[in-house]
């Protein structure tokens, strides 16, 4: 065995140190098809069971699911999706996320088709698009001499890359086509609407008016600033529900903590909040301080999660007690930072809210903005973003004006 071996079984038996098969925490939401997301997902009832009463109804309905960034929206989605797969096979759920310089039309084109295999239509469409096909597609034309048409000379020559000349009438094509198999319908599901400019967004959905009203279901996710903030959502009807996702709360945090566990754990563990047992390796008292740490956001929990347990089993610790979760919260800091890769500018507000603790329009002072080389809060409030964005700061809840603070971190190791 060479000395890379020795390190990767090493590896191996720090995590089983831990009572662990592996680090459970990751921030992208599992596949659709995996029964991981049975077991990690956890709360959100009040608004699942929102969403799934419309589905009770015949009408195609429309849904935006929205929350600031890190929230947990995918989660959410593929949970619903998930569900809607195991409660109504007979109803496709066509899932994908927003392409970059892609109408809704055709990002909804491309996500149908993929659900239909056995369409050859369908995948005619993708196949045109240069998506790769289950089958190749060929173009047939008949050979001809003269002006007489050869019997039995077929030639073949792959389809022409091009993209849908009206992808809206093409959906709708399509869409008519899945109602003659699946008669409940199909469900398009448009994930990270909110990784586009918003005034793209607003236009997409000016665009799209027609082909949300049509013949599908929708379920959308973005940013609040990207899309609820547009008339079209607040003042035309445009979805029947418009559902914000909240940050959790710290006992459904804390349950959470107990589902990732438990889906990694080597041996049957409990689920039982009230026994200690139930978030081992963690003690109950690291388990509820980190928790409180990770503030309700799924992406922050996970992020935090993932160091802290790569810490433990570096430290080849059995335990993770305050001092051993210190350590690792202490590694998640220049790791943020790191992932986030701050511009001069956006760093030097960072390191002020560090410095300063909770800001807002009220608070700033004339120093502070000539400190910053800015001359309003406005100016700092998209980099303030920038930083929530990077899980570096977060909003503070307040009525009428907007304030940050820090992600209260320990200090990074020297």
């Amino acid at each position: 065995m060479t000395a890379a071996d020795d390190i990767f079984d090493q590896s191996t038996s720090n995590v089983q140190g831990l009572g662990l098969c592996e680090i459970p925490f990751t921030e992208s939401p599992p596949d659709l098809e995996s029964e991981t997301l049975q077991y990690i997902f956890t709360g959100r009832e009040a608004e699942l069971r929102r969403v799934f009463n419309l589905f009770q109804s015949r009408e195609r309905r429309r849904v935006l699911v929205y929350g600031r960034i890190g929230i947990g929206k995918s989660a959410f989605l593929r949970e619903v999706l998930s569900v809607l797969r195991r409660k109504r096979p007979q109803m496709p759920t066509a899932y994908i996320s927003l392409p970059a310089d892609l109408d809704l039309a055709t990002t909804a084109l491309i996500a149908v088709a993929r659900e239909m295999a056995d369409d050859e239509w369908a995948q005619r469409q993708l196949y045109q698009m240069g998506i790769p096909t289950a089958k190749i597609l060929k173009e047939r034309s008949a050979e001809a001499g003269g002006n007489l048409v050869i019997s039995g000379k077929v030639t073949e020559k792959d389809l022409p890359i091009t993209k849908p000349l009206y992808p809206t009438v093409s959906l709708d094509t399509l869409l008519e086509r899945a109602q003659e198999k699946y008669p409940q319908g199909v469900v398009i599901a448009i994930d990270d609407l909110d990784k586009r400019n918003p005034s793209a967004v607003r236009q997409m959905m000016h665009d799209a008016q027609g082909m949300l009203k049509g013949r599908a279901w929708f379920i959308l996710t973005g940013h609040p600033m990207g899309i609820t903030g547009d008339l079209l959502t607040s003042e035309r009807g445009l979805f029947d529900l418009q559902l914000k996702l909240e940050e959790l709360d710290q006992p459904t945090t804390y349950k959470m903590l107990i589902n990732y566990l438990n889906s990694a754990r080597i041996n049957k563990g409990s689920t039982d909040p009230d026994d200690p047992r139930s978030v081992l390796p963690f003690t109950p008292e690291a388990a509820k301080h980190f928790c409180e740490v990770s503030l309700g956001k799924p992406r922050l929990f996970n992020r935090l999660g993932n160091t802290v347990l790569d810490t433990a089993a570096n430290m080849q610790a059995t335990l993770i007690d305050s001092e051993v979760l210190a350590q690792g919260l202490k590694a998640a800091a220049p790791e943020l930072r790191e992932r986030a890769a701050l511009s001069v500018q956006e760093e030097r507000v960072r390191a002020f809210l560090e410095q300063r603790g909770p800001i807002s329009d009220e608070t700033i002072t004339y120093e502070d903005l000539e400190q910053l080389g800015l001359r309003s809060f406005s100016e700092i409030l998209p980099f303030l973003e920038r930083l929530e964005a990077a899980d570096l700061a977060h909003q503070l809840d307040q009525d009428d004006s907007k304030a940050f603070a820090p992600i209260a971190l320990p200090p990074a190791l020297e």
